[in-house]
């Protein structure tokens, strides 16, 4: 433990609070916490293009905003391929290959372009059949996936486009295998787009399709109310979930199908706390979920700084190389009131994930007079951070409540009056729970049941009332066979769709722990009332 913190102990002190200089980032160990402090060092200080050269090979992901921030100093990489495009090699005469491309280039051109390409039928045929009087029914019958990719993406209209064409079965068994179609299905079946095109993916082989793919085609299949072929994808979805929640979530929808009480019963037994496990308990007579719930009797960690990134990034890294007792022997430094987030994942970590911890650390702190705002705060910042105070994630939200910076800085200017506020100070748990109880009174002024403020804090107000407003989802009007789960499973975006879903089943479970057993049910029946996803969409849900 000395060696793991020896960096931070020395570093900690004269980070927490302040812009790093270059050569502290120069000496910060490469990760997350690092490249957080990388894209401040270019958004908020003084800096040189040399020095920005320099820290670049050190960056742990360069993507996003970080990879724009970067190149707005030190400029964007040339390209590999240059915009002559008949003198490029083949490889890049391939990348930039596109309709409006072919459209550019003479008869003769093409010819000549189509006969580099002897090597790669695909692409040859593509180029050649582009003078046809129907190109896209030639890349059909010719089974040729790079062609009709290519006449998707150059489509101004692909709702017209995928329905214009009824594809043959084996054709789309071979484009679902292709990345690319991922995309089409989650408009298809999420967004409610391409309108009937999801009857061309009912008779597919799904045995080669990965857990999520297959879910989504079973979720398409019970929007076509085809339930039978529903059951046999979730049934195939199940077999091939990575993790505990998403075979819950399966079999979920198998017993929803197939009101199998034998699927009922397995899912009461799951070591996973999510909504469906919860509710089968809930079904099948209130039993409980073993869980975990840490109650150290120490203060804090000495010579640990929980504000500090850098710190609990070490402790992550090491973690990764324990055996499971070496996990369970190092969490024991962690047991104290301080740090019974970091306490909490080790252990998980160590136990192979089967069983679930709620931690409830700076309880005392949180500004709430409510058991009900209490447990949703908790809810949250399991959700967000499992309680590390100084996590920081790929997008650079920040502390044990996962607030991005510029939400922070509203709200301290607006809701604290702070002049001359500090980020970094949501790194303190308890400056984290504060805000986090200014912007719940906000969000709970437009909505009220907890699944609907775990999809705005995650993906804002202004993408819940936009979902709401569109009429598709939670919607009393529609068939209520499946709801409201089926809405549930259709919310658009997928990180806020899974993100309501734990944060709805962790509120469950600290409303009990706090001494208010509200049933998981009560949430759900709420949403099915006559009239008030009507309610939801108009009157709870107004503009900013």
């Amino acid at each position: 433990m000395r060696l793991l913190l020896a960096f931070s102990l020395v570093f900690c002190t004269q980070i927490w609070g302040k812009i790093l200089t270059y050569d502290e980032l120069n000496a910060a160990p490469k990760g997350i916490a690092k490249d957080y402090y990388i894209y401040r060092y270019i958004k908020e200080s003084n800096h040189t293009k040399e020095e920005i050269q320099a820290l670049k090979p050190q960056i742990y992901r360069y993507s996003g905003k970080l990879k724009i921030a970067v190149e707005s100093v030190i400029g964007a990489p040339e390209p590999t391929c240059t915009k002559d495009f008949l003198k490029e090699s083949l490889s890049c005469q391939k990348s930039l290959l596109s309709v409006d491309k072919l459209n550019s280039l003479s008869k003769k051109q093409r010819k000549s372009l189509a006969n580099k390409f002897k090597e790669d039928q695909d692409v040859r045929k593509f180029i050649l059949n582009h003078d046809m009087i129907n190109p896209v029914s030639q890349a059909i019958k010719g089974m040729n996936l790079y062609a009709y990719h290519k006449y998707y993406v150059s489509s101004g209209d692909k709702n017209k486009f995928l329905n214009a064409y009824k594809l043959p079965t084996d054709f789309i068994n071979q484009i679902l295998q292709k990345s690319w179609f991922k995309d089409v299905i989650n408009k298809v079946v999420y967004e409610n787009k391409f309108d009937n095109f999801g009857s061309n993916l009912l008779d597919v082989n799904a045995s080669n399709l990965d857990f999520d793919t297959t879910f989504a085609l079973g979720l398409n299949a019970i929007k076509l109310n085809q339930d039978d072929k529903a059951i046999e994808f979730f049934r195939q979805s199940s077999a091939k979930a990575p993790l505990i929640g998403q075979k819950d979530m399966a079999d979920f929808w198998v017993y929803l199908i197939s009101k199998d009480q034998e699927i009922l019963d397995q899912l009461s037994k799951s070591n996973d706390a999510n909504i469906y496990s919860i509710y089968a308990r809930e079904l099948n007579g209130d039993q409980k979920i073993k869980i975990a719930i840490p109650n150290p009797l120490r203060n804090k960690l000495n010579n640990y700084d929980k504000k500090d990134p850098f710190a609990w990034q070490l402790i992550k890294e090491k973690a990764k190389h324990l055996s499971k007792q070496e996990l369970i022997e190092f969490a024991k430094d962690f047991y104290t009131k301080d740090t019974m987030g970091e306490y909490s994942y080790l252990m998980e970590k160590a136990q192979n994930y089967q069983i679930p911890y709620f931690p409830m650390p700076f309880l005392e702190h949180i500004e709430a007079k409510s058991i009900e705002r209490k447990a949703l705060i908790l809810a949250l910042a399991r959700q967000e951070s499992r309680f590390i105070p100084s996590a920081v994630s790929s997008s650079y939200a920040i502390g044990m409540m996962q607030f991005m910076p510029f939400l922070a800085h509203h709200i301290a200017k607006n809701d604290f009056k702070m002049s001359n506020f500090e980020q970094d100070a949501m790194f303190d748990p308890i400056i984290s729970y504060k805000f986090a109880n200014a912007h719940l009174d906000y969000l709970e002024k437009y909505l009220t049941n907890p699944i609907f403020i775990g999809y705005a804090y995650n993906g804002g107000i202004g993408f819940t009332r936009r979902m709401l407003n569109s009429g598709h989802l939670f919607n009393d009007k529609n068939d209520l066979k499946y709801e409201p789960f089926l809405s549930m499973e259709l919310v658009p975006y997928a990180e806020s769709r899974e993100y309501a879903k734990r944060v709805l089943a962790n509120y469950v479970v600290y409303l009990s722990i706090l001494r208010s057993n509200t049933k998981i049910s009560h949430f759900f029946s709420e949403l099915m009332i006559p009239g008030q996803g009507e309610r939801f969409r108009v009157l709870r849900v107004k503009a900013d």
